[in-house]
């Protein structure tokens, strides 16, 4: 099981206003029209799966990631996401992907796969790019911000 890991997380979403004011299709017009939408208390959760044969090579060190071995940075992963507005049903996905994790930089991409008709009924994709800044600009990121 060394090469699994799992992870989760819960957000509560707390809207400053009661209602906003979006662009969206209007239903009569067929057209892109703003619209008035009201703001709820939306909860987030989820958690995701994943697979990291870098935990496999004799070769790893925590915190470090092996350059010579770049086949080893790659993750498959799948992701269950959860969005609960207050008085509402809860839209559900399942996202299968794979990410590339490198030392100073991250790169994913994923299927947005609904499981109920709350999320909606078309498949959908997310690509992303994190930057760990602490190592990219160690001089301003790689210290703390109060104190030595």
């Amino acid at each position: 099981m060394r090469p699994f890991g799992i992870t989760g997380a819960v957000t509560l979403e707390h809207p400053m206003t009661g209602s906003s004011i979006n662009f969206g299709v209007d239903p009569l017009t067929g057209q892109l029209a703003p619209m008035l939408t009201r703001n709820v208390d939306t909860l987030h959760w989820g958690l995701a799966l994943e697979f990291s044969t870098l935990y496999l090579t004799r070769r790893f060190t925590p915190g470090k990631l092996p350059k010579e071995e770049p086949l080893n940075q790659f993750v498959p992963l799948v992701e269950f996401a959860f969005d609960s507005p207050r008085g509402q049903k809860t839209a559900a996905t399942m996202n299968p992907g794979l990410s590339y994790v490198a030392v100073s930089w991250q790169v994913a991409a994923e299927a947005i796969v609904p499981l109920n008709r709350e999320a909606g009924r078309s498949i959908g994709v997310r690509a992303q790019l994190l930057l760990f800044l602490q190592d990219l600009i160690p001089s301003v990121f790689g210290k703390p911000l109060l104190g030595d």
